[in-house]
């Protein structure tokens, strides 16, 4: 692999046949982004969605907290948009640094520590309040992106009637 390719980690198996309509729609779903003033989702970023939605549904499957959320590759992704129209205040700032020390090693975009380079001493760690800014955050992503996927008419099942024998 090359540096800063965007192979995923290893996952097990998605049986799609076992999929939600809610996961369905989020694995099909449009990217978010803000279109403030057209600043454009990150191509690095872009490029892993598909397989981070993936491994978001199955960490959804196991954890109910995970369930309802977008992947913090598309929180980080929309914030980087958003970053570029206003500046953030510290608590946002320190939101998009610890989604890109998840983020970045993951996907081997870099090999040195991302809070170093930021110029921190130690690992950003979230306080509650700003924990629970981003749990909203990607709670708001993952239900637009469903939204969208309804809108083109994803995940709707076709339902035909069978008729059961009468006695």
């Amino acid at each position: 692999m090359t540096k800063g390719g965007a192979s995923s980690p290893p996952a097990e198996a998605l049986d799609l046949t076992c999929l939600s309509i809610s996961e369905q729609r989020y694995l099909a779903g449009p990217i978010v982004q803000p279109r403030l003033n057209g600043w454009d989702f990150p191509d690095r970023l872009r490029a892993i969605v598909p397989a981070a939605r993936i491994l978001q549904v199955l960490r959804g499957q196991t954890d109910a907290i995970e369930r309802d959320l977008a992947s913090e590759e598309e929180a980080l992704g929309y914030l980087s948009c958003a970053s570029l129209d206003a500046p953030f205040d510290r608590d946002w700032s320190e939101i998009m640094g610890y989604l890109a020390q998840q983020v970045f090693p993951r996907w081997r975009f870099t090999e040195e520590a991302v809070h170093a380079v930021l110029g921190y001493a130690r690992p950003i760690a979230l306080n509650s309040t700003q924990a629970e800014d981003l749990r909203r955050l990607r709670r708001w992503l993952r239900h637009t992106i469903e939204s969208g996927a309804k809108a083109k008419g994803i995940g709707q099942s076709k339902r035909t009637r069978t008729k059961l024998p009468t006695d």
